[in-house]
Order: structure tokens, then C-alpha cells, then sequence
């Protein structure tokens, strides 16, 4: 029964994506654009800096780990503010949390098909850096870095659906989607390493996902790590999505009955 209501959303929504398909062609070019430039900056960065040869890589390996991963987290994250921002002006929205599924898979189901094109869009930046600026992925770890990946995902949709609640509650602004960006983007490691931060900063570097997440990525696929090898990063991600995805599920359900109670749902 779920795997239907699943698919139903994702035929739903590629309907209305291949109204669209521009969009995909437009977005995926944009990020082989990025990956070039990308590349020639790597060019005149050092590869012996302390920050890299940690990985074993060279500047623009570095950043094209970070780059296409922030890049589909930041999707994981934004899809669902996004999907119900779009619901509530269509109208749509008190129609489809008021259905017998349930607000939180309702939620997630209409996110789905972003979510596959977000992976589809990390596959392309990953097949171009291999084909074309010679991105050395012979030494990945696969179990290792599939772990990673998908409690980096529970992660990043945990702070989604929180930005949810806010907008559900709030209906204006969203302050956990840009903060949370915002943050991960400049300390998190996605495109230089913490190290170049001083040395205050870099507290604030150890508490956000983004540090743990890329750190492990890059050693999983780079150096070819195993679990045992990554275990402090993978104990702090764990507990990660033991806190925020329960927690994130309740104050999404809390937020809906609220609305609901004071008859907002459909306000924007």
C-alpha cells in the first residue's frame, strides 16, 4: 500500500517535471560549467598542503567530493520547504495532509522525485570528473561510503522537515534551511579545508554534520577506508540521526495538528 502511494506521488510529479525537462538539462550543464572552473582553480592550489594530503588528493578531487555532495544535501535538505511552499500556493496543501496518509509520509513521498534527480545530478558531476579531468575513484570503499551516504541523508532531510514545521507554523520565511545552509557551507569543509580556519572557528566546525560527513566521504572514496577506520565520524552521525530524526518527525506532526486546530494550514 505505501509502495503505491509512493509511486502515485513520483508519476505525479514526473508529469510535471517533463513539462519541464529544460530545467534538468539547464541545471546539469550549470554544474559541469561549475566542475570546469572547479578545475582550473585547482590548478594553482598546492597539493601538499596539510588539509589535502590528509586525503591523498589534489585540490580539485578534494572539491569535487564536497562540491557534488553539499550540492545534493542541500537539495535533501530544501526539497521539502520547497514542496510545500509550492503546495500552499497551488492550494493543494490542506488537501494533501488531510488525506488518510499520514502529514510526514505524505511530506516525504512528494519529495521523492527530487530527490532521485538530485542523485541523478551527483552521478553526472561524479561520470564527468572521472571522464573528463581524470578523478581517480579506483580506491572507493563502496559498503563504507553507501553508509555514509545514507545517514548523511536521514541527517540533512531531518533539518528539511524541521524547516517544514517552521514554514507550516510560521508560513513566512525559513530560518533552519538557511541557517543549517549557511553554516555548512562555510565551516563544514565543503569546498576548503577546516584547517585553514583559526583555530576559534573550527568549534563551530566540529558540531555541524557537514564536517563529519564530507570527512568520511572523502576518506571512504579517496583512501578507500573501511567502517572500522571512520568509526569516531560514524558514532557522532549515528547519534546524529537518532536525535534529529525522531525529533524532526514529532515537531512536524506537533506543527500540523496546531495548524490544523487554529485553521491555518491553507494560509501563506
Amino acid at each position: 500500500m505505501i509502495e503505491k502511494k509512493a509511486l502515485a506521488f513520483l508519476k505525479r510529479d514526473f508529469l510535471i517535471a517533463s513539462s519541464y525537462q529544460l530545467h534538468f538539462i539547464m541545471t546539469s550543464m550549470n554544474s559541469l560549467l561549475i566542475l570546469f572552473l572547479l578545475f582550473f582553480i585547482g590548478k594553482i592550489v598546492d597539493p601538499s598542503y596539510i588539509g589535502l594530503t590528509k586525503y591523498g588528493q589534489d585540490f580539485f578531487s578534494y572539491i569535487l567530493i564536497g562540491y557534488g555532495f553539499f550540492q545534493f544535501f542541500q537539495i535533501a535538505q530544501n526539497t521539502f520547504s520547497q514542496t510545500i511552499r509550492d503546495e500552499q500556493l497551488s492550494g493543494c496543501l490542506e488537501a494533501m495532509l488531510g488525506t488518510q496518509t499520514s502529514p510526514q509520509l505524505s511530506i516525504l513521498f512528494s519529495s521523492l522525485y527530487s530527490l532521485i534527480t538530485a542523485f541523478f545530478q551527483l552521478c553526472i558531476i561524479f561520470i564527468a570528473g572521472i571522464l573528463f579531468f581524470k578523478f581517480n575513484i579506483l580506491g572507493i570503499n563502496i559498503f563504507s561510503t553507501f553508509i555514509v551516504f545514507l545517514l548523511s541523508i536521514i541527517i540533512f532531510m531531518s533539518f528539511g522537515l524541521l524547516s517544514v514545521a517552521f514554514i507550516i507554523v510560521l508560513k513566512k520565511g525559513d530560518p533552519i534551511s538557511w541557517l543549517i545552509t549557511s553554516l555548512n557551507f562555510i565551516l563544514g569543509g565543503a569546498f576548503f579545508p577546516i584547517e585553514v580556519l583559526p583555530p576559534w572557528v573550527r568549534i563551530f566546525s566540529k558540531i555541524l554534520p557537514a564536517t563529519y560527513v564530507l570527512d568520511s566521504l572523502r576518506l571512504t572514496i579517496s583512501k578507500g577506508y573501511d567502517l572500522l577506520q571512520i568509526r569516531p565520524q560514524i558514532l557522532v552521525l549515528v547519534i546524529m540521526c537518532l536525535i534529529l530524526a525522531p525529533a524532526s518527525l514529532f515537531i512536524l506532526h506537533t506543527s500540523v495538528i496546531k495548524a490544523k486546530k487554529d485553521g491555518t494550514l491553507v494560509h501563506y
